[in-house]
């Protein structure tokens, strides 16, 4: 068995696999004891372990307990090992996530490509012809785009983030519903549209990532939608070089 690890700004995702199939999956805040999820799991015969983070410090925390608890030293992701080809201006600056989205992306397509992974951040991570990866965008986060408006004005407060019934809302709750969900999903829209304009017209879109169960219905673009692709990149990249 396998444990796979995907550490985010907001969250980290725990994932086991065994003999490719995932039997055990966990969502939760990067914040989160790491004894928690090592207590959750302690039953299963993990023989691996592969992470991909973008935060430095919950990656040493993450080595160190995992490497302490199942003497298992855990294969860390990143650009030298990942096989991927990356055509932008500082390699070093690719997020780990971003990488593993790109080969997933690259195991099942074979053509340009777009990739939407909704998270902190929502990432758009561009693959041509030639199955590079050539840069993208990042924007602010369906999440931290509310709360910051929330945040900035004193009569708003949380509200649960799904799409409301219709554009006009009556209250303060479907107000932001509205102003939130559909002003991303057009944002979205038009992003695919110009980036697919620089590509000369024509992407397989992918979505991914925590938020993209909720847009993947509303979205008029055709699309697939795999929520585990990072973990399936990660997956990849250990692969490749465990048997080198």
């Amino acid at each position: 068995m396998k444990l796979i690890i995907d550490i985010g700004n907001t969250n980290s995702v725990y994932a086991i696999l065994n003999d490719n199939n995932y039997i055990y999956k966990r969502r939760l805040s990067s914040n989160e004891n790491i004894e928690n999820i090592i207590n959750e799991i302690s039953n299963y015969n993990i023989h691996f372990i592969a992470i991909a983070s973008v935060v430095p410090k919950q990656t040493l925390i993450h080595i160190d307990a995992f490497q302490k608890y199942f003497n298992i030293v855990p294969f860390l992701v990143n650009h030298k090992n990942a096989n991927v080809k990356l055509n932008v201006d500082n390699i070093n600056e690719v997020g780990a996530d971003r990488i593993c989205n790109v080969k997933a992306a690259l195991n099942i397509i074979d053509s340009n490509c777009i990739i939407l992974d909704f998270g902190t951040a929502t990432t758009y991570d561009v693959i041509n012809q030639k199955k590079q990866f050539i840069g993208g965008a990042i924007a602010p986060g369906i999440k931290v785009s509310a709360l910051n408006l929330i945040n900035k004005a004193a009569m708003l407060n949380e509200t649960n983030l799904i799409f409301p019934e219709k554009y006009i809302g009556k209250n303060t709750i479907t107000n932001i519903q509205s102003g939130v969900m559909f002003s991303a999903i057009h944002s979205i829209e038009g992003m695919i549209k110009n980036i697919k304009l620089e590509l000369n017209g024509n992407a397989d879109i992918i979505l991914t990532g925590g938020f993209s169960q909720l847009i993947s219905p509303k979205l008029t673009v055709k699309h697939k939608h795999i929520p585990n692709l990072t973990l399936d990149g990660i997956n990849l990249i250990h692969e490749e070089n465990k048997n080198e």
